[in-house]
């Protein structure tokens, strides 16, 4: 299992809700998501067992989301 740590532009519910519909095409490969809107990067967090940043960065290209990859963590299962 792995998370993958991404700085956004989300700041509100709108921007949260394009990412989550530019997203669904990952649905089933990730088990947890979560974006904090109360730090500065609006990190965006994935856990996954398969799934790579680059799949994140493809899913939200044309969303009018911006994304930058922080960093990726493996996770002890």
């Amino acid at each position: 299992m792995r998370e993958l740590h991404f700085q956004t532009n989300i700041t509100c519910a709108s921007q949260l809700h394009k990412a989550m519909c530019g997203l669904a095409c990952l649905q089933g490969q990730y088990c947890r998501l979560s974006v904090d809107l109360h730090t500065e990067r609006h990190d965006l967090t994935i856990r996954s067992g398969t799934l790579q940043a680059a799949d994140v960065l493809n899913a939200l290209k044309g969303t009018g989301i911006r994304c930058a990859v922080l960093h990726e963590k493996e996770l002890d299962d």
